[in-house]
């Protein structure tokens, strides 16, 4: 697919004419195949909350395709390469993938559905 063609298909997104699902479905109509369906969840907790107050659901070609964006003196500064973690959840079975909790109680969940 063109880099311009997905440039206005996330223009599209952020000016809110479309929603992200429909995103994907142009995207992948541009590119001619219709990967295997799979949503990555984002949960956001709360210190010693249940309930999550952020929950974010994505389809992953879409957060894939988001990693485009970020800068790569942003990707370089963290341990695990981004490809190395979109790779890692290609390969990963539906459920919980990812946890973490900082010194606050904080929490980080991401689920593959």
């Amino acid at each position: 697919m063109s880099s311009e063609a997905t440039l206005r298909i996330l223009r599209m997104v952020s000016e809110g004419k479309i929603s992200a699902e429909q995103a994907e479905k142009l995207i992948e109509a541009i590119e001619g195949a219709r990967p295997q369906a799979r949503e990555i969840t984002l949960l956001i907790f709360e210190k010693d909350k249940e309930k999550p107050n952020v929950r974010i659901n994505l389809p992953l070609s879409l957060a894939r395709f988001a990693m485009n964006f970020i800068p790569a003196s942003v990707l370089a500064k963290q341990e695990i390469p981004a490809d190395t973690i979109l790779a890692a959840l290609d390969q990963a079975q539906p459920g919980k993938v990812f946890e973490v909790k900082d010194e606050e109680g904080k929490k980080v969940e991401i689920y593959l559905h």
